[in-house]
């Protein structure tokens, strides 16, 4: 009996010892809303406002962004100059059975032969013969009498690929009391561009380079016509 009665008196020292330490709090008390619920709160209609202007400079700042680089044009080639016609086509056939498309033009240009050492002011032919028989004595027996539009009976002492030996041939000449003149000399000739699209392949790349250090051909690079 004694040890029962030594129970329940430990047993209620127990349960006040806890309801001094953990006071009880009534269940109707309004539980706190967690902080996620008081951010909802704070949406009113005035900050909704901020919020749909955040989003229009966002949307604004998005359609002000840079455009993008615009893409270059495409380029077009041509081959040239070709000297011959033949050498044209030859390589627009080598290009064809790489299965490109090659178009040729004929251009006129005029090809420098080099710079000619004359004596004019000859009324007639005769007068012109008697000064080469004339330069003749004194060993000078190179020349070609010239007759063309605007030069006529002229006596043509040569025609020097350069400038240096045509004004020595000049020099030499003069001192003999004749008026000597230089003229660079040109010819008119037509050549060949050979017209392409598109890149050509490994096999053409190299045909190409051997067509610049055999003939000179350069390979030139320009927008395409639209």
């Amino acid at each position: 009996m004694r040890a029962i009665f030594f129970l329940l008196l430990l047993s209620n020292i127990i349960f006040l010892l806890v309801q001094w330490l953990y006071p009880y709090h009534p269940q109707l008390q309004k539980p706190r809303l967690p902080v996620a619920a008081k951010t909802l709160q704070l949406l009113n209609e005035g900050d909704a406002h901020v919020l749909t202007q955040t989003v229009e400079s966002a949307e604004a700042g998005h359609s002000e962004a840079p455009a993008a680089t615009a893409t270059p044009s495409r380029l077009c080639y041509t081959l040239g100059p070709f000297k011959k016609q033949q050498d044209a086509q030859e390589v627009a056939l080598k290009f064809r059975q790489n299965k490109i498309e090659i178009s040729s033009r004929a251009s006129k240009e005029k090809e420098y032969m080099g710079m000619m050492v004359y004596i004019d002011q000859h009324d007639t032919r005769e007068a012109a013969v008697k000064t080469a028989e004339t330069l003749a004595t004194e060993g000078v027996r190179d020349y070609i009498i010239v007759n063309e539009p605007g030069k006529k009976n002229i006596l043509s002492l040569g025609v020097f690929g350069l400038k240096k030996n045509a004004l020595r041939r000049q020099q030499s000449i003069a001192r003999f009391g004749y008026d000597v003149k230089t003229e660079a000399r040109y010819r008119n000739r037509t050549i060949y561009w050979l017209d392409y699209s598109e890149s050509e392949n490994e096999s053409l790349t190299r045909f190409i380079d051997q067509l610049k250090q055999q003939k000179g051909i350069s390979r030139i690079s320009r927008p395409c016509a639209l």
